[in-house]
C-alpha cells in the first residue's frame, strides 16, 4: 500500500511540474509568436514534445511493488515497457504531424487509469477500506473495467472510505503521498505510516492514550518498525488474520446453530416423553377401572375353594369370554395359582362340550382311541389320523347366537362347524336359506360372518377391558 501511495504522490508532483513547464512554453509562444496556434510553431511545438520525452522516457526504470524502499525517481510507468514503447512511437508521429498531440495525453491517461485499477485489485486495497464501502468500490471498479464509468468515481470512493476508516482527527490522508515522498529514510517513512494508520486518534480510547499504538495494532506496527517488513507484507498479515477470524466466527455460528437445533430437539423429545407418560398413566387408570368392574366379585378357586388374590390369579379363558358376552348360564371359573390350574383345568374343559353333541366329528372317548392304537400296534404301517383331536384354540362360536340370542353355542373345531352348522341354522335361526337337499345356499362356513373364533373373541374381550391380556 505504501508503494501505491508513494507512486500516486510522485505522479501528482511530477504532473504538476510538467503542467507548469508546459504552461511556461505556452506563455513564451504567445509572447513571441502572437496568437498563432502553438502546433504551427515548430520550435515551441518541438519543446512541448521534448517535455513529454523528459517526463516519461528519461526516468530510470524500477518496480516499486517489489522494492520496500522505492527511489523517489521511480514512477508508476517505469515498469511498463510496452506503454513507453508506444508512447515514444506516438511522440515521433506527432513530431511528423501524422497524429494530433492530444492522442499522447489520451494514451498516458488510459495507462495511468489502468495502472490504478490493476493495483487496486492486485494489492487488494479494496479489502483495506471500510467494510460497508467494499460493495460500492467493487461496483465502481467493475463499471470502470467495463468502460461505463470514469476513473474519478472509483478514486473518489476509495479516498472517501480511507478517510472514514482512519477518522476525521487523524492526519489528512490526502497529504500522505506527499509526506511519504518527503521522508528520506525508512525510519521517517515508518513514522509517517504510524501516524496515518496505527496510532490512536486525538480522542481517547479505552486502553490507549492519544498518539499511542493500540495493543490490537502493535503486532503489525512492530512488523513495520522492527522487522523491516514492507507495508504490503503488513497488509497481507492483517488480511490473513482477518480471514482466520472470520472463518472461526463462521464455525462458532455453525456450532451455536447446531446447539440450538439440539436444544429444540431435546425439548421436543421431553415434551413427547411427557405426553406418552401422561397417556400411559391415563390408560392405566382406565384399565384399572375397567378390570375392577369386569373382574370384581371373584368366586373362590374352583379346585381348592380358597379366596383368590385379585392381582394374581388364573382364569378359564372360555368362561371369561362367556361372562364378558353376558351369555346364558355363564359364570366365572378362576384358579388361585398354577398348581390348581394344572390340577383342575383339564377336567373343567369337559364342561365346554361341543354343541353338536353326539354328531360331533370328534366325539370319541379316550378308551376307544386307545383301542384303535392297540389294534394297530402289531402293524408296521403308520396310523392315519385324518381328523386329529381339536385344541381349545379350534373353538368356534355361533356369532348370531352370541350377539343376538346370548346363547353359548360353540363347536369344537372348524370341521365340526362344516358338518353341523346347517342343521343348527335350520333348527335355531330358520331355514330360509336351505336348498331342497337341506344344505345352506351360498354360505362360506370358513368365513367369520357366521362364526367367531376363540382368538377373535379374546381380542374383543381385551379391547373391552382396556388392553388386559387374556390367554387363549
Amino acid at each position: 500500500m505504501a508503494a501505491i501511495l508513494i507512486q500516486c504522490g510522485l505522479a501528482a508532483s511530477q504532473d504538476a511540474r510538467f503542467d507548469s513547464e508546459a504552461s511556461a512554453i505556452q506563455q513564451k509562444h504567445e509572447s513571441t509568436h502572437s496568437s498563432d496556434p502553438l502546433i504551427t510553431c515548430s520550435s515551441c511545438y518541438g519543446d512541448i514534445l521534448d517535455l513529454y520525452k523528459a517526463r516519461y522516457l528519461t526516468s530510470p526504470p524500477a518496480d516499486l511493488l517489489k522494492d520496500s524502499s522505492p527511489s523517489p525517481q521511480a514512477e508508476w510507468f517505469t515498469s511498463a515497457p510496452s506503454f513507453l514503447e508506444k508512447l515514444a512511437d506516438l511522440i515521433e508521429q506527432a513530431k511528423q504531424y501524422q497524429i494530433h498531440p492530444r492522442l499522447i495525453d489520451e494514451h498516458v491517461k488510459q495507462q495511468k487509469e489502468r495502472w490504478y485499477a490493476d493495483n487496486l485489485t492486485t494489492l487488494r486495497l479494496k479489502s483495506m477500506v471500510k467494510e460497508e464501502d467494499r460493495a460500492a468500490i467493487s461496483e465502481n471498479l467493475e463499471r470502470f473495467n467495463a468502460g461505463s464509468a470514469p476513473i474519478e468515481e472509483l478514486m473518489t470512493a476509495v479516498s472517501a472510505s480511507l478517510k472514514r476508516l482512519k477518522g476525521n482527527e487523524s492526519p489528512p490522508i490526502d497529504d500522505l503521498p506527499g509526506r511519504l515522498l518527503a521522508a528520506t529514510s525508512h525510519a521517517e517513512r515508518t513514522e509517517v505510516l504510524k501516524e496515518a494508520f496505527f496510532v490512536t486518534p486525538s480522542q481517547l480510547t479505552e486502553g490507549s492514550r492519544s498518539g499511542e499504538v493500540p495493543e490490537a495494532h502493535a503486532k503489525y506496527y512492530n512488523m513495520l518498525s522492527q522487522d523491516n517488513a514492507s507495508m504490503e507484507q503488513v497488509k497481507d498479515a492483517i488480511l490473513s488474520d482477518y480471514q482466520k477470524l472470520s472463518s472461526a466466527q463462521d464455525e462458532i455460528k455453525k456450532v451455536e446453530a447446531r446447539l440450538a437445533e439440539l436444544r429444540r430437539g431435546q425439548a421436543a423429545y421431553e415434551l413427547e416423553k411427557a405426553k406418552k407418560a401422561a397417556k400411559k398413566k391415563r390408560l392405566a387408570e382406565q384399565q384399572k377401572s375397567v378390570v375392577s368392574d369386569e373382574l370384581s366379585n371373584l368366586p373362590p378357586c374352583s379346585v381348592c375353594q380358597h379366596s383368590v388374590n385379585p392381582t394374581n390369579f388364573r382364569v378359564c379363558t372360555v368362561c371369561a369370554l362367556l361372562v364378558g358376552y353376558d351369555l346364558e348360564g355363564a359364570k366365572k371359573t378362576v384358579y388361585c395359582g398354577f398348581d390348581c390350574l394344572h390340577e383342575g383345568y383339564r377336567n373343567h374343559l369337559k364342561t365346554h362340550s361341543c354343541s353338536s353333541g353326539s354328531t360331533c366329528v370328534h366325539a370319541r372317548t379316550d378308551s376307544s382311541r386307545r383301542q384303535m392304537l392297540n389294534n394297530h400296534a402289531s402293524h408296521d404301517d403308520d396310523i392315519n389320523m385324518t381328523d386329529p383331536l381339536p385344541t381349545p384354540g379350534d373353538l368356534r362360536f355361533c356369532r348370531e347366537c352370541v350377539d343376538n340370542l346370548k346363547k353359548p353355542t360353540a363347536w369344537c373345531s372348524p370341521a365340526c362347524v362344516r358338518a353341523n352348522y346347517a342343521q343348527h341354522h335350520e333348527q335355531v335361526h330358520g331355514g330360509d336359506r336351505m336348498d331342497i337337499n337341506g344344505q345352506l345356499q351360498d354360505i362360506d362356513l370358513d368365513s367369520h360372518h357366521y362364526t367367531i373364533s376363540l382368538a377373535d373373541a379374546v381380542k374383543v374381550w381385551e379391547a373391552r377391558n382396556g388392553g388386559v391380556r387374556l390367554e387363549e
